[in-house]
């Protein structure tokens, strides 16, 4: 008979560890994060993304204060969050402006176009993760370069390629009727 290796018990008991904060600070942490938002779906998927966060760490043991280091990772994902929704927002409105500039002939058409097109594409963005959606802003509207990326939202070059390819793929997949 196989013996549980060392390492599942270890992982086992971190993964209570996670189960036991949810548990015990589920609710507080759904308020911490819905204050600041004022969205409690947001909350709900940011308080989600928090306690995946938490499971994905390989070393919980080295945690000395669970429920501290929990609405830490919670801060972070909200800062995350909201660096996404500036971007998007300062993205759209200066993409906007540009396309409605450029054909002044043409004003009603294309700013109907327009404004079909930024809900549809705000509505995209939102479909994807914080992550994702600050990559593509920065890379598409800012013109930052991967490791320029990487350096402002503390994550490798290799993720930012990995995050920008799945974003530009999640768009194409949405948006393939307004080309």
């Amino acid at each position: 008979m196989l013996q549980p290796d060392s390492s599942d018990r270890h992982d086992r008991s971190s993964d209570r560890m996670v189960e036991e904060l949810a548990t015990d600070c589920g609710r507080d942490l759904m308020r911490f994060i819905a204050r600041r938002l004022k969205s409690t779906e947001d909350a709900r998927d940011l308080a989600q993304e928090t306690y995946a966060r938490l499971l994905r760490l390989e070393r919980k043991d080295l945690i000395r204060d669970p429920r501290s280091y929990l609405y830490r990772v919670a801060c972070n994902v909200l800062y995350e969050f909201e660096l996404g929704r500036k971007a998007d927002a300062l993205g759209l409105r200066r993409w906007a402006a540009e396309r409605n500039h450029d054909s002044d002939s043409e004003l009603i058409d294309v700013g109907a176009d327009a404004l079909t097109l930024q809900r549809q594409l705000e509505s995209t963005m939102k479909g994807l993760s914080p992550k994702c959606r600050a990559v593509v802003t920065l890379h598409r509207r800012e013109g930052m370069t991967y490791d320029e990326i990487a350096k402002q939202l503390g994550i490798s070059p290799s993720m930012v390629k990995k995050y920008l390819a799945q974003g530009l793929l999640h768009c194409r997949e949405r948006l393939k009727d307004f080309r």
